[in-house]
Formats: structure tokens, C-alpha cells, sequence
């Protein structure tokens, strides 16, 4: 009897979901006749078959030439995760498969695939990943982190000419009728990519709450990331868009089509989307918000971004032509730094924008290149209630008597013209912002002392709960917002005494725990964390000298930890990155 009851337990433990299961994949020892957990699986199809729910599908080293298709779904907190073993290089390869897809996921939910490499797939129609649902299914909580996607090209040549039916996308998401959410894509890597009429990374239909986030999309033919709407997809044209998303913290750039201007970050037919702390350069648009199909666009706030030496502006917004009834709406452009953007000299400036209405552009710094032009407005309508105010504009010849604005069909070549003629930009400035460094090649824009842009945003500016600049620090250091997307802070001043040892703090960067190793003959320690703005935040004391903080409860940014004792004080900077 008793030994019925311990077999009923384990198996109801079992049941419940105690215990992962650990499944390998080993191309060189393994067999797929193997049962994948006391000896390993041959190829990465026979997991995507197999593994059950609560399972991590361990992949050891190797060029896996497949076309993996993911047959299997966990469950509500019984993840089935798809990863590398230990630190090895796992490459999904498509050199001689037939398939056109490299990793495809149709359908399913609660799965995670990490530190995978999928590459060199040439053929039109080649996809590097992709995601979606079909008829009315519906999917959800799927992750994608650190994947590397490269060499996803249509054709070999770049250079070759290309039409609509030339295609192919590095990793693609199609929410149809039943629709995706719950979607994550953090730390991948897209680059090399010939892309045709398609994009490096996209978001596109019923995808309805969904992070692209710390990404790398680089030297592609075409853009680099796309959140997109209305081109049918899903067949309920009210669920057709992208929506409630966070686009943030990635890096953009040589994102360039030659037959269009092609943008590193680009939101089309979305709503409610942030795009926030992204850096794009040397793309054709640096940004651009857009309405190329009928319908709006509406509630993208774009915030607290780096952009600069595109190709031409640094934002385009607005809907694409008078053929389509497509416009942007009800959206915000704030506190972002625009520097030298239309390299081609084009007449675009910093801003060029065509159907919008009811928007805002407050809080930014626009520095222009040598043309001079700070801005193209176009006459196409509908455009109305669009409000420019508390930015900072600024051309390099420093002079707001020989500038340009293009608004409307009309042009101002005075900074005072254009203010009066349209009563745009009543509390901006004309003037220097004073930033750290304007270097085409590696721009700093954090604000100097002097400064003209340090608490001379909006007054009334609300941020969001958490809110960073650009490079991670507090929104608001002050009681008053800068003007940019850098926020100034002095450095926060301690008192060195150089016979205090301060020790190690690792891992740093850390996703929340810091352990501290210090001189054991100097303790008790005083430990404060503060803002990197100032804030104090938390405040420790410690009697060993070695110990952790959890600081998981901070948003990802930089922060100072200060460190006293009786013999001195000392700081340091700790970095939460997730």
C-alpha cells in the first residue's frame, strides 16, 4: 500500500509539471531513433516534433542543414525552450535544402528559441524565420533571443533590379484572423540580407501586444524594421494592424533600398506603438511613420531616439499619396535628437511630412546638415491642428536668418518668418544645443553644462512610469524636461579616499543581482543606490563585506551605487541590462 501511494505522488509530481526535461540534439553522435533525453536526437526536426511541454531542447555545435518546422507547443508556464548547449555555435544552414523557410512556427504558443544562427538561404521567397497563424488559430507567448539572421537573400545579386515580386525577409510575423500575442524578439542580430520589396525584420497584420527590442539590423537592401498594418493579412480589416507594441533600445542602420527610400525603423499601418531609445543612421528615412494603404495611423509615439546622417530626413510621417485615404494621427514626436540627417542634400531636412493631423513635436533638438533646412512640409491634405513647440533648431552656419523651412508651398528663409507666417514653434529655440560631441561617425548628444536645452522642454511634458533618455539615465533630473533625448545630470560628486578599497561588483551589467566582494577590513559599509540623475533609490548597510542587492525592480539603464565608510567614499556605475 505504502508503495502505491509513492507512485501515485510521482506521478501526479510529474503531471504537475515538476522536473524539466532536457532533451539534446547532436548532429555528429546523435540518431533520431534515440529517445533525445539518455542519448541525443540527430537533427533539430526530430525535437520539433517531439518535446513535450517543460522541456529545453539542448542543441550541440554544428551546421544543421534544415528546414525546421515547429510541430509541437508548451503550455501556460511549461515553456518548450529551443537553444544552443552550453556556449556552442549552432547553425541553422539552408545550403541545399529544398525549402524555402529555415525556421518556420505556424500556430503554436509558449515557446522560446535562443542563441541560434539561421543563414544563406538564396532563393525568391527565402525566409529566414517565420512566424504565423493561420485561418482563425491563434498564438501565443513566443520568444526570440540572440538570433543571428543572415545571407536570407531573393537573389545573389544586389545590384540586380527588383520588382513587388521579388522577395525575401529575414524573420517575418504574420498575425492572421485568430492573430499573435504576447510576442518578444530581443537581441537578434539581422544583417546581410538581400531583401527585394520585403524587410529585414517585420511585425505585420493581427499582432496585438509584442516587444522588438536590443536588436542589431544592419546593411540590408531594404528596411530595417518594419511594424505594419492594413495589407490584408487578416481578412477583419479592424484587427489588420500591428498594435501595442514597443519598439526599443535597437540599433539601425545602412538600411538602404535602391529603388525606394527605405527607413531603419519604420511604423506602417500600426496603432499604438513605441518606438523609444532606438539609435538609426545612415538608413535612407531614419524613422518613418506611415500610411501607404487606406486607413490611419494612430497613437505611435515616437521618444527619446538618436537619429542621424540618414540618407534623407530623419522622420518621415504621414500618409503616402493622394490615391490612398491612408494618414497618421494623434501621434507624438518627443524628446528626440536629430543630427545632420539628409545627407543627399535633397531639400528633406530634419522632418518631411505629408498627410498628418493632430500631432505633436515637442521636446527635440534638430541640428541640420549644411543645406541648412530645417524642414519639408507638404501641401497634401488632410493635414491639420499639427503643433511644433519647445524644440530646439540649430544649422551649422549658426545663422536663423539664412535657413529654410518648406512648409506648406510656401518657403521661409528666417527662423522668425516661418515662426510668424505659421505660429509654429512659439516657445522653440534657435540656437547651439551645446552637445558633447556632433562626430558623424560616433555622435555623443548628452547636453554640456551650458547648454540652452537643459530644463527648457515643456513644462507640462508627462513621461511614462520608468521613463529613460537615451542612454538610460532619468527622464526628468529636474523639475522641468531638456529638450532632446539626453537628459543632463551633473556628476554625482563623492569624496575619494584612496585607502579605501573598494572591491568588485559582478556581474556588471547585470538583469537585476550585483554581488559585492570588499576589503574585509573595512566594513560596516553603507551602500546607496541612486539614479544616475541624482534620485536616491535604495539604501543598504551591511555588516560582511561580502553580500548582493536585488535591484531587478529598476528599469534597464545606468546607475551609481556609493560606497562609505568610516576611512572615505567612493562610487561606481552599475549598468541593468535584461
Amino acid at each position: 500500500m505504502k508503495k502505491i501511494i509513492q507512485i501515485t505522488v510521482l506521478l501526479l509530481m510529474c503531471n504537475m509539471g515538476f522536473g524539466q526535461t532536457n532533451y539534446y540534439v547532436d548532429k555528429t553522435s546523435g540518431n533520431d531513433n534515440n529517445n533525445g533525453i539518455t542519448a541525443p536526437w540527430k537533427t533539430i526536426q526530430k525535437a520539433a516534433d517531439k518535446a513535450l511541454p517543460n522541456s529545453i531542447v539542448n542543441i550541440k555545435a554544428g551546421t544543421y542543414n534544415e528546414n525546421v518546422v515547429i510541430n509541437v507547443s508548451g503550455t501556460s508556464g511549461n515553456y518548450i525552450t529551443f537553444k544552443n548547449y552550453s556556449n556552442d555555435n549552432v547553425i541553422i544552414d539552408g545550403t541545399g535544402t529544398s525549402g524555402k523557410t529555415l525556421l518556420t512556427v505556424t500556430n503554436k504558443s509558449y515557446l522560446k528559441f535562443e542563441n541560434l544562427t539561421i543563414q544563406n538561404k538564396t532563393v525568391n521567397d527565402a525566409q529566414g524565420v517565420l512566424v504565423q497563424t493561420t485561418g482563425a488559430n491563434s498564438s501565443t507567448d513566443l520568444t526570440f533571443k540572440n538570433i543571428t539572421i543572415k545571407n536570407i537573400n531573393w537573389n545573389a545579386d544586389k545590384n540586380k533590379p527588383v520588382n513587388s515580386n521579388n522577395n525575401a525577409q529575414g524573420l517575418i510575423v504574420y498575425g492572421r484572423n485568430g492573430g499573435i500575442t504576447n510576442l518578444t524578439i530581443d537581441g537578434c542580430k539581422v544583417f546581410n540580407n538581400i531583401l527585394g520589396y520585403s524587410e529585414a525584420l517585420a511585425v505585420n497584420g493581427n499582432v496585438d501586444g509584442f516587444t522588438v527590442k536590443n536588436c542589431v539590423v544592419h546593411d540590408n537592401t531594404n528596411i530595417g524594421i518594419d511594424i505594419l498594418g492594413h495589407e490584408g493579412t487578416a481578412s477583419n480589416a479592424s484587427l489588420d494592424e500591428a498594435r501595442n507594441g514597443v519598439v526599443i533600445n535597437n540599433e539601425c542602420y545602412n538600411n538602404v533600398s535602391k529603388y525606394a527610400t527605405s527607413a531603419g525603423i519604420y511604423v506602417d499601418g500600426a496603432s499604438n506603438i513605441i518606438v523609444e531609445r532606438n539609435k538609426t543612421y545612415q538608413n535612407g528615412w531614419g524613422i518613418e511613420v506611415g500610411a501607404e494603404l487606406n486607413g490611419v495611423v494612430k497613437l505611435i509615439t515616437v521618444k527619446n531616439n538618436l537619429i542621424y546622417k540618414n540618407i534623407q530626413a530623419g522622420l518621415s510621417i504621414g500618409g503616402y499619396n493622394n490615391a490612398t485615404t491612408g494618414q497618421v494621427i494623434n501621434s507624438t514626436i518627443r524628446n528626440n535628437t536629430f543630427l545632420q540627417n539628409n545627407t543627399l542634400n535633397d531639400g528633406t531636412g530634419e522632418i518631411s511630412m505629408t498627410k498628418a493631423s493632430n500631432c505633436v513635436f515637442e521636446n527635440n533638438i534638430f541640428y541640420t546638415g549644411p543645406e541648412n533646412v530645417l524642414m519639408s512640409i507638404d501641401n497634401m491634405s488632410p493635414q491639420s491642428n499639427n503643433n511644433f513647440n519647445y524644440n530646439c533648431w540649430y544649422t551649422p552656419n549658426n545663422n536663423q536668418n539664412d535657413i529654410t523651412v518648406n512648409w506648406r508651398g510656401t518657403s521661409y528663409d528666417t527662423f522668425s518668418a516661418y515662426r510668424s507666417a505659421t505660429g509654429q514653434d512659439a516657445n522653440s529655440l534657435y540656437a547651439n544645443p551645446n552637445l558633447v560631441s556632433t562626430s558623424s561617425t560616433a555622435p555623443d548628444v548628452h547636453l554640456n553644462a551650458a547648454s540652452v536645452c537643459i530644463n527648457k522642454g515643456k513644462p507640462t511634458t508627462a513621461i511614462a512610469s520608468g521613463e529613460l533618455d537615451f542612454y538610460g539615465a532619468g527622464r526628468i533630473s529636474n523639475t522641468i524636461i531638456d529638450i532632446g533625448a539626453s537628459e543632463y545630470s551633473p556628476k554625482l560628486g563623492t569624496t575619494t579616499n584612496e585607502n579605501l578599497n573598494f572591491g568588485t561588483i559582478f556581474p556588471n551589467p547585470s538583469s537585476g543581482i550585483f554581488n559585492f566582494e570588499l576589503d574585509a577590513d573595512q566594513k560596516p559599509y553603507f551602500v546607496t543606490v541612486y539614479h544616475i540623475g541624482g534620485q536616491e533609490l535604495k539604501k543598504y548597510n551591511f555588516l560582511t563585506n561580502r553580500f548582493s542587492i536585488d535591484l531587478s525592480g529598476l528599469a534597464e539603464g545606468t546607475y551609481f551605487v556609493k560606497m562609505q565608510n568610516k576611512k572615505g567614499v567612493t562610487s561606481k556605475k552599475i549598468v541593468i541590462k535584461r
